[in-house]
């Protein structure tokens, strides 16, 4: 199996080099040839794009690799937008070699490797009550325009500052509209959120 790095400001790191010292920086140049052989892509998370935005290029320059998202600051948030848009895996970038190449095996077997913080958070959710199962089934239903495009962000992992820019208001009017979400959908917090809105 081919590994390939991805990422506009970083040398590969030495974790990956170290892990699989055949490993090449992924061209994303609409010239440039890509192996078609099986392939795992570590590509680097950079702030003010979202997830959905770097991984669409990455899936039209390699539609059959196995992607691992790879953050300078882990979070589950993040890790859950990376795995909702089929990633096989997501780590720090500066994780060392073995802890690499345990990720590329489970990959290599057909799993997906899920950070012990976000595996044990979605293993103690505790399970919904009653009434939010039939909120579920049309949650965009229940809120409002805004609110649903807000939600709809929240899914794949930008940031209430990048809301804003996007829909040309301020982080304090995103907030407001994150804590109507959360209240009129009786949830605890955004990665609840997530889960309901990227399972629909």
């Amino acid at each position: 199996m081919m590994h390939f790095f991805c990422s506009e400001d970083l040398q590969i790191p030495l974790g990956l080099s170290k892990a699989f010292p055949d490993i090449q920086l992924l061209d994303l140049a609409p010239a440039a040839n890509v192996s078609s052989a099986t392939s795992i892509v570590w590509f680097h998370l950079r702030p003010g794009q979202t997830v959905a935005q770097q991984m669409q290029t990455l899936k039209q320059k390699m539609p059959s690799a196995y992607f691992v998202g790879m953050s300078d600051l882990p979070n589950d948030m993040e890790a859950l937008a990376v795995f909702s848009l089929m990633a096989k895996g997501y780590c720090n970038t500066h994780a060392g070699a073995e802890v690499l190449l345990n990720i590329a095996g489970v990959i290599q077997q057909g799993g997906v490797w899920i950070g012990e913080s976000l595996m044990q958070k979605l293993l103690g959710m505790p399970p919904a009550p009653p009434q939010l199962e039939v909120v579920a089934e049309t949650w965009s239903g229940v809120l409002t325009g805004r609110e649903t495009e807000v939600a709809k962000a929240i899914a794949v992992g930008a940031s209430n500052k990048q809301i804003a820019t996007q829909m040309g208001i301020t982080e304090r009017t995103v907030k407001a509209h994150v804590g109507a979400v959360l209240d009129k959908l009786k949830l605890k917090n955004r990665l609840q959120l997530a889960l309901l809105v990227k399972d629909r």
